[in-house]
């Protein structure tokens, strides 16, 4: 690091799509490219609120839409501090969830965007937000047996799926097809990585 902000990129997508899988991927590219990565995770349920968060989608408390978009929203701002220090030491920073969760589920159960945008406002932005796109109903058999209600509910993850390529469409996401398989939806990450600053150095 020269003392610049390291570059920052954001996972996104519907549950089961792969973003944990091609974080990791994308960090042992990296890695193996000579370059500092640091990964986080959203929600972060070790924390006070990341814990309300987990009862919620377990079924265990109801909160209306829009508490769950605040606290999904003061999970991130209770990190901000910590996603600044990475930034700051490290080469690249590679989030698996960030606004764009909210913003995408949050419209998926009738809240507006630009409400959602305001609890976001003031967090550190993402250099490149990839949104990796797979049907909800292929995505079935990965899910496995231990669901969140999120999960369960595939209306959701289709209307999820349709605002993050509507927000992608708005503020100029990269879409990823990720129904090519692990190791092709991960070349097509990378490429559009190595489209970054830092990559041309």
């Amino acid at each position: 690091m020269d003392g610049a902000r390291g570059a920052f990129i954001a996972i996104e997508g519907i549950d089961a799509v792969g973003k944990r899988t091609q974080t990791s991927i994308l960090r042992s590219w990296l890695g193996a490219r000579g370059l500092t990565t640091r990964t986080l995770s959203f929600p972060a349920y070790e924390t006070a609120i990341g814990r309300e968060i987990k009862k919620f989608l377990a079924g265990t408390v109801d909160y209306p839409q829009e508490v769950r978009a605040m606290l999904y929203a003061a999970n991130r701002w209770e990190k901000k501090a910590k996603i600044e220090a990475v930034l700051s030491n490290t080469d690249v920073v590679i989030v698996n969830r960030y606004s764009g969760s909210n913003l995408a589920y949050g419209m998926s159960n009738g809240l507006e965007l630009g409400w959602l945008l305001h609890l976001e406002e003031g967090l550190p932005v993402p250099d490149l937000v990839l949104v990796l796109d797979a049907s909800p109903a292929r995505l079935i058999p990965r899910r496995g047996e231990r669901k969140d209600s999120y999960e369960r509910n595939i209306g959701l993850q289709e209307r999820a799926r349709s605002a993050y390529l509507q927000l992608a469409s708005r503020f100029g996401w990269t879409v990823v097809d990720a129904d090519r398989g692990i190791e092709e939806t991960g070349r097509s990450i990378t490429s559009e990585v190595s489209k970054l600053p830092f990559a041309q150095k």
